[in-house]
């Protein structure tokens, strides 16, 4: 299947769909338990035209690269886009670089596409000097592309402020449930300068598909509610979306979200009417209390 790409800042082509890899390998700790299916999931994305995948250090404490690694062997590594994210407390230099040297080794490649701050650092972690460090990583060009995760404005243009590169992107949660980038300017601020919203948690772990204005744009389009849901994200200027499965079916049932687009009139309804939508995120709240100013 061909992906549709979005077109952003410093020449970034990103696919509309990709894989999200949160809880492959384990939560927190590694978990081997499922990895034959895990690492099937991977592949058969991979066979249906998804070349974005995403992770991260702290996914399975690192069992997730080790996956997407194993997976890589297999395939032609120029044609992915491999994501991933330094944890907020790995983000003083030295430990920024060790955390980057040490995900390359697990992914078994020699470049990252798309590196991430997977939040903003901890306290006593200065924002200078952990760009320093991600500054030397794009020059050196083995990151690709500098980009960011659950940021607030003001956030994104500290962090800009020391970036020699600009910040492509930022991973956010999103979906017709959660709405807080748009109550908190965020979404608008993405779109005006070209930085990619990359959407996580797309479906709330499917719990979307039990609104009625779902199911009647379902109907109407002869599509699921899910791929309504999906198509809403996608169909919005400047978003992608990532969303995690190791079900074959279901990532069937997501990619036929791709390839048509809503009526405006849907979108708005959808975007006006959805029920129990939320401005503050139940999983990773962008920290305004903590914010910096600028």
């Amino acid at each position: 299947m061909n992906i549709p790409t979005k077109k952003f800042t410093d020449n970034l082509e990103l696919p509309v769909y990709g894989l999200g890899t949160w809880q492959m390998g384990g939560r927190w700790e590694a978990d081997s338990t499922n990895d034959g299916a895990e690492k099937k999931a991977i592949q058969a994305a991979i066979d249906r035209g998804i070349t974005h995948i995403d992770t991260a250090e702290s996914y399975g404490n690192g069992h997730s690269e080790e996956l997407i690694g194993e997976v890589l062997k297999n395939n032609d590594r120029a044609k992915l886009f491999i994501a991933s994210k330094v944890s907020a407390h790995n983000q003083k230099h030295d430990d920024l670089l060790k955390s980057f040297e040490a995900s390359l080794n697990r992914l078994g490649t020699d470049y990252i596409d798309l590196y991430m701050l997977h939040r903003y650092p901890e306290p006593g972690m200065p924002i200078a000097e952990t760009m320093k460090a991600m500054n030397s990583l794009v020059d050196s060009g083995r990151v690709r592309r500098f980009g960011v995760c659950n940021m607030s404005v003001n956030r994104l243009k500290e962090v800009q402020k020391h970036s020699k590169h600009p910040i492509v992107c930022n991973q956010v949660h999103y979906s017709l449930a959660m709405r807080e980038i748009v109550d908190r300017g965020v979404l608008e601020y993405c779109q005006n300068n070209d930085i990619a919203i990359v959407a996580w948690g797309p479906l709330q772990k499917g719990q979307l598909q039990q609104a009625e204005i779902l199911q009647k744009l379902a109907d109407k389009y002869s599509k699921t509610p899910y791929q309504i849901a999906l198509n809403w994200l996608t169909s919005q200027e400047g978003v992608v979306t990532i969303p995690k499965t190791t079900h074959i079916e279901h990532l069937e049932e997501n990619l036929g979200s791709i390839g048509w687009q809503l009526d405006k009139a849907d979108m708005d309804d959808l975007t006006q009417n959805f029920p129990g939508q939320s401005n503050v995120s139940e999983r990773v709240p962008l920290d305004y209390e903590a914010d910096v100013e600028v």
